[in-house]
């Protein structure tokens, strides 16, 4: 009996799953979709797949973290679309939409950074000096192990050329940190940069980005700076600096740096931002005398603002103009200080006081600067002199002789 009873419970506990294995009567069975093979050549930009003769693609599309989804339309017959300005360090999602005989079929492709986290070049900048220099920097990679080395390459997007640096710089382990070029002025608007790196120890991620050239390249100051002063004015003028790529007038931007010489007045240090549409040239009001006097310049993309370095300070005025006003207000000074002791000693010897009346009422401290008439007497020859007569009566005598 015990037997029987664990044979029924085997059949019990085995019967759903038998159910659930089995497959449907009557419902016919979904062939697997097909698969394009769909494949992404990280250096080309190059994403493929397979194409048969039942296979026509509709579209293909990309996904990054820095530009967000990328759609492509296409044409028939086409079995690759490219993404040659695509930043891929950071991974990317790509994908493919294509007809295979009456069915439809979407396969996507996730690319990941190959290599171990961290070993990729960090702080990665480039620049552009002297219209055709072009200098990038960086970092190894906190994870990166002892013997890795760098390596970068650059490509022009609008014609699609590419080179490899052709001088790094290197760091006391012999690691490239750096690469310096000549020909910047070969690029176009536009470039690709990838720094990629090598060792027998680790597998290296690497850096890429996209880099416009009119936001890295760094401006030369203007050459042949000239004052040119007047008895009020001083006009600057100066010659547009060497850059890359022709720009018009109205691209470029300039700063002059005007300072007194041997002052800290904030009045005396002016800053002035000058379009390049004003013909290269700045007056500004500067009038005799004048104290000597430096202006320095600078240039940039108006589009960019990112100023170049100073150029050498051009110097105008003079430095004798303090002691040419010092002896000036000397001998102005010497001179009211004569003709004050001058009108002293004429006043005090030479000059007569004009008589005034004197005050009767009031005759106390004032009598000083009074003149009594009493007291005054004329020099001889001066004024009027009286003749006084005595008239007496003489009594008529009555005697008879």
């Amino acid at each position: 009996m015990g037997a029987l009873v664990r044979a029924a419970l085997v059949l019990t506990l085995l019967e759903p799953a038998c159910l659930l294995t089995q497959e449907p009567r009557g419902r016919p069975t979904v062939a697997p979709a097909p698969s394009l093979h769909v494949q992404f050549d990280p250096w080309r930009m190059n994403l493929t797949w397979a194409c048969g003769d039942n296979t026509t693609a509709v579209q293909c599309g990309m996904w990054t973290r820095k530009r967000g989804p990328v759609t492509m339309r296409l044409q028939k017959l086409r079995c690759h679309c490219a993404f040659p300005a695509a930043v891929l360090h950071q991974g990317a999602t790509f994908s493919v939409t294509a007809n295979v005989g009456p069915r439809p079929v979407t396969e996507e492709l996730d690319f990941a950074n190959p290599g171990g986290q961290g070993t990729a070049a960090r702080n990665v900048s480039c620049l552009i000096y002297r219209a055709d220099f072009m200098n990038c920097t960086w970092a190894r990679g906190p994870a990166a192990p002892e013997n890795v080395q760098y390596f970068l390459h650059i490509r022009d997007l609008q014609s699609g050329s590419t080179r490899e640096c052709p001088y790094y710089l290197r760091d006391a382990k012999a690691t490239h940190v750096g690469c310096h070029l000549q020909g910047a002025t070969e690029f176009r608007s536009e470039i690709y940069i990838l720094v990629n790196g090598t060792s027998p120890s680790a597998g290296i991620q690497f850096f890429d980005d996209r880099l416009i050239l009119k936001t890295i390249e760094i401006y030369d100051p203007p050459g042949n700076i000239t004052v040119h002063c007047n008895a009020s004015t001083c006009l600057v003028q100066w010659d547009t600096p060497r850059i890359r790529v022709f720009l018009s007038n109205l691209e470029m931007e300039y700063q002059l740096d005007i300072h007194r010489q041997n002052s800290m007045q904030p009045s005396d240090h002016q800053l002035v931002e000058v379009s390049g549409g004003q013909g290269n040239q700045y007056t500004f009001p500067k009038p005799l005398p004048r104290a000597k006097h430096t202006v320095r310049m600078r240039a940039a993309d108006s589009r960019v603002l990112e100023w170049g370095p100073w150029s050498q300070p051009v110097e105008f005025g003079s430095e004798e103009w303090l002691s040419t006003a010092a002896f000036v207000s000397m001998v102005m000074l010497g001179t009211l200080a004569c003709a004050l002791v001058f009108l002293y000693l004429f006043y005090r010897f030479v000059g007569v006081p004009i008589p005034r009346v004197k005050d009767k009422v009031n005759n106390d401290y004032l009598t000083d600067d009074e003149i009594i008439w009493e007291k005054f007497t004329p020099p001889a020859g001066k004024g009027d002199t009286e003749e006084i007569f005595s008239v007496e009566e003489v009594e008529e005598s009555t005697a008879k002789v």
